[in-house]
């Protein structure tokens, strides 16, 4: 049984050709195949954009790679001008934009070209092309488009795919086949590059479709939580990265203004997760105004009677001079893994009814930076309430991180792919500046990944900025949100806590911790490198 990327197509709305392809594929072929369903594109030609997709990549480590387009419908007409037209009984005919022969091999040697430009040698594998028409025959020995019939799979031959991919390959071998030398790692970077594509392709936002659906599933699931937790006073709601934990906490805090009217406060330790939630509470106006939300160093200001005199990042003490006459009818506190026992009792007291007013924490005992947790500060009895699948990394991220930190390893991984995160280790100065420069040349300028789709993540974020204060060559560093195309955003790991990234570069020491690296890691969405700076 192949490899298959997605694991589960139905999730991605696909064709009933297309699935079905996928399924024949699944359990004909052997398990040292790796098939990807829709993988996309951009290219630029003369200023314009264009986009492209293979609907099948079948890559094989004995012979290569074979590029697949996949036609339903119940016949094909191609005039005398090489117009197509797809005749559908059932949807209606549609004409075709093009030969999905020539869309195929477009296909086929776009992927060898990159191999070729990434790896800097000729690609040493077979590379293939063909198309498949599931529901229909073709004549025996009919060439479709002054195509070989072996480029052809029809439905007769949906049950011997094994046999008719093999003559694939043989043919487009010609004289070299059986005489390539196609080395295991070379076929490893192939997957790879594939892989690079799929999570650059969903980053530029080739997944919106399949994302509206998972969303869809995820709203409701949520839904289902505030639902059931409805009648639950106060609780824990315990999670690992990437559940939704804060997505939660938000649809419940406007749930008690909605329904109740009621004045809630929803706090965390990050400024910047608590921007984020202000930005999208000021969509709902019905709401905002009825919301507080705050991370602590912003409540303790409002609060506490002579704050400046308290010591950052703690505030030890600082219950003494908490003077104030607010009160919530509901508090939801986020990341409060990160909250000290103090901080917990502080929240307690601001509640309208302590024991009757609702009380929400969320928290991942993973993502700790602080060896004193909340304790029981927050005066909450019975056990937390689990949230188990993740919904923001790709399954190849995730598993990688859980792997290598040994942490969060009770989490279901999200059924998206993407490439495998990639560690390199940084020995001098210039050598990390020529790297960056390289990244963001090749992400920004060649694959046109948008710059404020990029993070830079780092264990000592001040240092980053003294040693880079006017950016690298083009580009510039800011702390808050990109406000022009050469700027890209920094962030301590720490103030990224509940945020995320399409992409993210992770700069550190060897010396950092597991529960940091956990924190970093998770915080990408579908691409991720780590630099692990080894100078001084």
């Amino acid at each position: 049984m192949a490899n298959m990327y997605p694991k589960n197509i139905a999730e991605y709305l696909p064709e009933d050709s297309e699935k079905v392809v996928y399924y024949a594929l699944k359990s004909q072929l052997p398990k040292s195949f790796d098939v990807f369903y829709s993988v996309k594109w951009t290219t630029y030609e003369k200023g314009q954009r264009i986009q492209s997709e293979a609907d099948f990549i079948v890559a094989s480590p004995e012979y290569g790679f074979l590029c697949l387009e996949v036609k339903g419908g119940n016949g094909i007409e191609i005039d005398e001008n090489n117009h197509w037209k797809l005749i559908d009984h059932t949807n209606g005919d549609r004409n075709l934009s093009c030969s999905p022969y020539d869309q195929a091999e477009r296909s086929m040697y776009y992927f060898e070209k990159v191999y070729t430009n990434t790896n800097h040698i000729p690609y040493p594998g077979i590379y293939a092309a063909g198309v498949i028409f599931p529901f229909f025959a073709v004549p025996e020995h009919k060439s479709i488009d002054h195509r070989h019939r072996d480029c052809t799979i029809d439905c007769r031959e949906m049950n011997h795919l094994y046999e008719k991919i093999k003559k694939m390959f043989r043919l487009w071998a010609g004289r070299s086949y059986g005489f390539r030398v196609y080395r295991e790692n070379q076929h490893k970077a192939l997957l790879e590059l594939i892989r690079q594509k799929v999570a650059l392709s969903a980053a530029a936002g080739a997944l919106v479709q399949y994302k509206e659906h998972q969303l869809q599933v995820i709203n409701r699931v949520q839904d289902n939580y505030v639902y059931l937790l409805s009648n639950v006073t106060q609780f824990y709601m315990k999670g690992g990265a990437g559940t939704g934990k804060t997505w939660i906490a938000k649809k419940m805090a406007i749930q008690e203004v909605e329904q109740n009217n009621h004045k809630v406060l929803f706090l965390c330790t990050s400024p910047t997760l608590s921007d984020n939630v202000k930005k999208d509470l000021a969509m709902n106006p019905a709401v905002a105004d009825k919301i507080d939300a705050y991370c602590v160093s912003q409540l303790f200001q409002k609060i506490s009677t002579n704050f400046e005199n308290y010591e950052s990042p703690i505030y030890k003490g600082i219950e003494d001079s908490i003077s104030t006459d607010e009160v919530y009818d509901a508090i939801f506190v986020d990341e409060a893994q990160d909250f000290t026992e103090e901080w917990a009792r502080i929240t307690r007291r601001l509640l309208k009814d302590p024991e009757k007013s609702r009380l929400g924490i969320f928290y991942d005992d993973v993502q700790i930076f602080r060896e004193n947790s909340f304790g029981n500060g927050f005066g909450i009895t019975g056990e937390p309430y689990l949230l188990r699948e993740n919904i923001r990394n790709t399954a190849n991220i995730y598993s990688w991180t859980a792997e290598k930190t040994n942490l969060g390893k009770d989490v279901i991984v999200n059924p998206v792919e993407g490439p495998t995160p990639a560690t390199e280790n940084i020995h001098e100065h210039l050598q990390m500046t020529h790297r960056l420069e390289s990244l963001l040349k090749k992400y920004i300028d060649e694959e046109h990944l948008a710059n404020d789709k990029i993070v830079f993540l780092l264990e000592d974020v001040e240092r980053f900025e003294e040693a880079y204060p006017v950016g690298i060559a083009k580009w510039r560093f800011t702390r808050g949100e990109p406000s022009a195309a050469n700027e890209i955003k920094i962030s301590s790991v720490e103030e990224f806590k509940g945020l995320e990234s399409d992409m993210v570069i992770y700069i550190h020491s060897p010396n950092s911790t597991s529960n940091m690296n956990y924190i970093a890691y998770t915080r990408a969405k579908y691409y991720l490198l780590e630099l692990v700076r080894r100078y001084s």
